[in-house]
């Protein structure tokens, strides 16, 4: 009995070791140790595979939590941002990403909720009033936020792997006169749509499906058409972001591309609950890096 308590203890001794803050993060991030969101009871035996801590910090009105996830044997590596909490999808799969490849992700805590107080977490990423100005869906600048989610992500993201995001969304055509968030049969000037293959409409009909795509975007004046085709030539949907600091909507891509300036940006979209579709994207997408 004595000898196995000591097994477990040193078990305990050597994960806290592995599931030690990155030096570049100790003291910097306020650690909420009394949080328990619905998503950490669904994987709570995944969870227990990897590391994980409640992070938080205020800015303004807001008081910001977010649940960081790494590998402990792998944790540099393709990382992801997950910015609304009721796509329980995209949480899914982001766990599977990091037990499958290592890296992490970082997903905002807001009791199952996509907006956080009015505020749509991937509209907050304006910096200066000026920005913040032109992005209706952003109520002020948040310099704080902006800078603690980049200093996390670069923290764990091998820089060979563009700045990767999850999302969901609602079926485009579920009896709502086409209506929905995205899908491959939109296109405008300032999004175009490539499609690998022939477009489906339906529910969850895999890649082919209108709402599995991907995001990409750039501040020059035409495509990469080798970069469309890259991601064609495995079979996966791309719908291309032509942006203009004119019309900066204060999301992560406008960021990376108008801010950064680069055009290493990946979203992963499928439909809700469509998680087989979004592994099999993971799998083809981080197969190039």
């Amino acid at each position: 009995m004595i000898r196995f308590l000591i097994i477990v203890m040193l078990s305990l001794s050597l994960h806290a070791q592995e599931c030690a803050l990155p030096p570049s993060l100790k003291g910097f991030l306020r650690l909420e140790s009394n949080i328990l969101t619905s998503d950490m009871r669904r994987h709570a035996a995944q969870l227990e595979r990897l590391c994980y801590q409640v992070v938080s910090f205020d800015e303004g009105s807001f008081d910001w939590k977010m649940l960081l996830v790494w590998s402990p044997s792998h944790p540099k590596g393709a990382f992801w941002y997950l910015p609304h909490d009721n796509e329980n999808t995209a949480f899914s799969s982001a766990i599977y990403a990091t037990v499958r490849y290592g890296g992490g992700f970082l997903s905002v805590i807001n009791e199952d909720k996509r907006i956080v107080r009015g505020q749509d977490p991937n509209r907050n990423f304006g910096t200066t009033p000026t920005q913040s100005r032109k992005c209706s869906q952003q109520k002020y600048p948040a310099p704080l936020y902006v800078s603690t989610l980049f200093r996390i992500i670069d923290t764990f993201r091998d820089k060979r792997y563009p700045y990767l995001t999850l999302h969901t969304n609602s079926n485009a055509h579920a009896g709502n006169g086409g209506a929905g968030h995205v899908s491959m049969l939109k296109r405008s000037s300032s999004v175009l749509s490539f499609p690998a293959r022939g477009i489906k409409r339906g529910r969850r009909l895999g890649l082919r499906d209108e709402d599995s795509l991907i995001y990409i975007a750039t501040a020059k004046s035409n495509p990469d058409t080798k970069r469309v085709k890259m991601f064609n030539d495995l079979g996966i949907n791309v719908k291309y972001e032509m942006l203009n600091p004119r019309r900066n909507d204060c999301s992560m891509s406008h960021y990376v591309v108008l801010e950064l300036g680069s055009e290493a940006y990946i979203n992963i979209e499928v439909e809700h609950g469509d998680k087989d579709t979004q592994r099999v994207m993971i799998e083809k997408i981080l197969s190039l890096y």
